[in-house]
């Protein structure tokens, strides 16, 4: 467990609440504002103003890690594109394979953040959200504040300077012309989705625009505005497989002409379609099969020292594990047993899909305070990798299986 600073010692709730507000107000007006959630006919706790004091060596292992575990997805990533007859293993719908396979000079994904679980038998990596990765207003906005209310070193303070950087790259590896546009979408009711691509699209230092997802005209010419302007580059951050349900009012499959177009490259999508490949969680099952005929000796050394091995069937495992749908988000679908006793699962979401299991990894408890006194939950760090590069980290603290009302913990380096 990590010490951590509080805004209010000691503890006192109405104190606690005031003090609480007061930094809500500031995180809201610099473009933070869902620190709390409705979820439950209830609000919810999303953000604490208690700080994790991290000890510098964890940190610097925590980058290590992930510059690790980044260069094991390209170097999979590269060998799946040799090798397509991998992709069946992956969970994803035929249609979609060719897409995967177009050729492409691109990243296979600028925007990633892989979640670890750490403890005394070192870091874990327990999955990667390679396609639509979110946390990052949490990791630059919010965090910035909040270091500052405690008077401490924000250590996530290049992470805009890294977005930027990307965009440079991306910018050149599509070929993006100065007089282009890039235009930036999402669900637009979706409050977090909507202010994280304002952030990304405010750091974009070219001609960008917003255009909500709901309103893009997908037609058999091509992808436009609502006013009629072609759409040539876009960065989404909505899930590329979700255009597969996707209809217009009168029932056309707008989705699967979407994809078309990107097909055809009509349409240049940031993540690209590679992103989503990466997504599939039974790439850790691809990474534990492949481990010796695909990886040198030293990778291999990375896969088993930051890698939990993740197979297709319990065949391997004994009465401890971890059932997770291959492309399940948010927690969805998640199984946890130990000793042969269910634990915790999920029950409401992708129930339908193919699975991948892993050991039971126990996550480390974490003390935070919280609007009900202090919280004892679970540990599970974010680290951002935007360009390759090792970004900042994102800690959450909430139940068994991390949901979307684990709560966002700010952090310093002592």
């Amino acid at each position: 467990m990590l010490p951590y600073k509080s805004l209010t010692e000691p503890f006192q709730q109405q104190s606690y609440l005031k003090n609480w507000e007061a930094v809500e107000k500031k995180v809201s007006a610099k473009g933070f504002t869902w620190a709390t959630l409705y979820e439950n006919y209830e609000d919810n706790q999303y953000m604490s103003d208690s700080l994790l004091l991290v000890p510098r060596g964890m940190a610097y292992e925590i980058e290590n890690a992930s510059r690790a575990v980044h260069d094991i997805y390209t170097k999979a990533f590269e060998r799946i594109c040799k090798d397509p007859s991998t992709l069946h293993q992956l969970g994803f719908p035929v249609m979609l394979w060719d897409l995967f396979l177009k050729p492409s000079k691109t990243k296979f994904s600028y925007f990633v953040r892989y979640d670890f679980i750490a403890s005394a038998e070192g870091l874990k990596v327990i999955e990667a959200n390679t396609d639509t990765p979110v946390g990052i207003v949490e990791a630059s906005i919010a965090q910035e504040v909040l270091c500052a209310e405690h008077h401490s070193q924000n250590p996530n303070s290049q992470l805009g300077k890294r977005i930027r950087d990307a965009w440079y790259q991306v910018i050149k590896d599509y070929y993006i012309r100065s007089t282009d546009t890039l235009f930036f979408t999402c669900a637009d009711w979706h409050t977090e989705d909507k202010q994280t691509v304002e952030y990304l699209l405010s750091l974009y230092p070219q001609k960008a625009k917003y255009v909500p997802l709901e309103h893009i005209v997908v037609e058999k010419s091509g992808v436009k505005t609502p006013d009629g302007e072609k759409i040539d580059f876009l960065y989404r951050l909505y899930p590329l497989e979700y255009f597969l349900e996707e209809k217009s009012g009168t029932g056309e499959a707008i989705g699967e002409q979407f994809l078309v177009h990107i097909m055809e490259d009509t349409l240049k999508v940031i993540n690209p379609p590679s992103a989503l490949l990466m997504q599939s969680k039974a790439i850790l099952a691809l990474i534990t099969s492949k481990k010796e005929e695909w990886f040198t000796r030293s990778e291999q050394n990375a896969i088993e020292k930051y890698f939990l091995p993740t197979y297709h069937s319990l065949d391997q495992l004994q009465d401890s594990y971890v059932r997770k749908p291959v492309l399940g988000r948010e927690g969805g679908g998640i199984q946890m047993v130990v000793n042969g006793t269910v634990l915790e699962e999920d029950n409401e979401y992708y129930q339908n899909q193919k699975t991948v299991y892993q050991p039971y990894f126990p996550m480390p408890d974490q003390t935070i305070d919280t609007w009900d006194g202090p919280y004892t939950g679970k540990l599970l760090i974010g680290s951002h990798v935007i360009g390759g590069e090792p970004s900042g980290l994102f800690f959450r603290v909430g139940g068994l299986i991390t949901g979307d009302l684990s709560m966002f913990v700010p952090y310093t380096t002592i």
